[in-house]
């Protein structure tokens, strides 16, 4: 590679760097809030009951937001009874909550056509569908901006009304339905290609996305199994054996960021209920271990940042697991609700935010990352108004009524930053050479012995490396990351210990 080559090369990776931040620390798609599903953001949520701006347009039912930078977009349906024109799509600044434009989608075809509902966002584009109820529509690509179309897609899906498309690593949108999965081009709406498959029931025809596979539900004889398929082709690989009898399977998978794909099998029977760890060898899905779960249709499942998972016990509680065991590490309290469908997120301090889809007893509660309680608030007919975080750990849930609320995240801007970084530890330092070819050091101190995780993700938010997992002492470490195998790029490197957590990119460059 010559020397300008190498120089445009740094010069390039250096403006995707302040252009466009790790994906995970948006909240892009409806349900988990990333292609992976496992709802982690890297940005530090509310502290406390921290309001910093409440009240939107009037609903008569709660959906979640969908967050990019400092725009949060929601689904608002003032008049239930009305299909067709009794929901806006708005659009609000996300700092402020002032009101950016609304928008109802085109009736294009009126014997199938649904309610206006925003599904995901991206670079820029907001995603938007009437599709719902096993009712068939196109998706839209409307400007983040103004909410002018931009295109509608050649393909109309029939998604429902829970569930979201995910992002292959290009941003073409993977739409999973009841009987094809669907890869639609990011910028025009043209099909990239479609295969058939067969989702057992509502709330589990939605992909995720790991690298160059999708995963999905699919039915069987014996009971509902998963599926790999190739994102760049579509084509189907292998599946795993059935994972339990029956047909019911209104919840969607979703993937660790080292890769492990978990089934969250779900029909209301104790004898199929369980949530599957599964690994993918590149020929098979093979199962690592199962923990019993309670009945939680609709639901969002979780991965902590130090790789812990959070699932949800049969007597409703939150449940944290050994992601290499499956054995429970913590559990929280019980906590009511009259219609058990909860959905989680969790941020980059590892702090859990779960609404319990409840109605008359719908509520919001926030854990420690040992899932004690920290606050909660009752946020009645909540359904599956899920917490979202965006931009500065800014969180968002959406209620009924003119109750949607967005509470102060924690997430320090650069100036605080630099003032923390000064007085707390651990202090992370940037990593040295960089840009690096094959090899780079890592560096930070410790004031004490404590337990240190360090690990490396990528621009997807998947996690590639883990570089220490364990206790270290007092005192200047130093780790070498050795990124033989991995593309050239930018990756992020990710400190967790003590309960605090920062975070560096860095440029790999061969």
């Amino acid at each position: 590679m010559s020397s300008s080559t190498r120089y445009l090369l740094v010069i390039t990776f250096i403006l995707l760097l302040l252009v466009h931040p790790l994906l995970a620390a948006d909240w892009n798609t409806g349900t988990g809030g990333n292609s992976l599903r496992n709802s982690l953001t890297t940005e530090f949520g509310p502290e406390a009951n921290d309001v910093l701006w409440e009240g939107g347009l009037p609903s008569q039912f709660a959906q979640p937001a969908v967050i990019e930078g400092n725009i949060a977009v929601m689904s608002r349906t003032f008049n239930i009874a009305d299909p067709l024109h009794g929901t806006l799509i708005v659009a609000h600044d996300l700092m402020t909550g002032d009101t950016l434009w609304t928008t109802e989608l085109p009736v294009t075809l009126p014997d199938t056509d649904w309610r206006s509902r925003v599904c995901a966002i991206r670079d820029g584009v907001v995603y938007a569908t009437r599709s719902g109820n096993t009712n068939f529509a196109p998706i839209y690509a409307l400007n983040a901006q103004t909410g002018a179309e931009l295109w509608r897609s050649d393909d109309a899906v029939d998604e429902s009304s829970t569930e979201s498309p995910v992002f292959a690593p290009n941003g073409d949108l993977i739409i999973g339905g009841f009987t094809f999965l669907l890869r639609v081009n990011h910028l025009n709406g043209d099909r990239i290609w479609r295969t058939t498959r067969t989702s057992p029931t509502s709330g589990g025809s939605e992909a995720v996305v790991y690298g160059d596979r999708v995963y999905l539900w699919e039915a069987s004889p014996q009971g509902p199994k998963v599926t790999a398929f190739n994102v760049e082709t579509g084509a189907r690989l292998y599946s795993s054996v059935a994972l339990g009898g029956g047909f019911i399977q209104q919840v969607s998978l979703f993937a660790g960021s080292d890769g492990t794909v978990y089934a969250p099998r779900s029909q209301n029977n104790e004898s199929t209920d369980y949530l599957i760890a599964l690994d993918d060898d590149g020929a098979s899905l093979v199962e690592r271990w199962r923990s019993p779960l309670g009945f939680v249709p609709f639901a969002s499942f979780g991965e902590g940042p130090d790789g812990s998972i959070y699932s949800y016990t049969r007597d409703h509680r939150v449940l944290r697991i050994n992601s290499g065991s499956g054995a429970g590490i913590d559990t929280s309290e019980v906590f009511p609700s009259d219609f058990y469908q909860p959905r989680m997120a969790i941020d980059g301090h590892g702090m859990i935010f779960l609404t319990n889809g409840g109605f008359s007893q719908g509520m919001f509660l926030s854990f420690n990352q040992d899932l004690t309680l920290r606050w909660s608030l009752d946020v009645p007919n909540v359904n599956i108004g899920a917490p979202a975080i965006g931009n500065g750990g800014t969180m968002i849930i959406c209620g009924i009524g003119t109750n949607v609320i967005a509470f102060r995240g924690t997430s320090p801007n650069p100036v605080e930053d630099e003032v923390v970084t000064n007085i707390t530890t651990p202090m992370l330092n940037q990593n040295y050479p960089n840009p690096f070819n094959a090899s780079t050091m890592i560096s930070f101190e410790l004031v004490h012995a404590a337990h240190v995780n360090l690990m490396v993700f990528n621009t997807l938010g998947m996690r590639v490396a883990t570089l220490v997992d364990g206790v270290l002492g007092e005192g200047n470490q130093t780790v070498n990351f050795d990124a033989n195998g991995l593309a050239s790029g930018i990756y992020y490197y990710h400190l967790l210990t003590g309960g605090r957590t920062e975070t560096k990119s860095m440029i790999l460059l061969k």
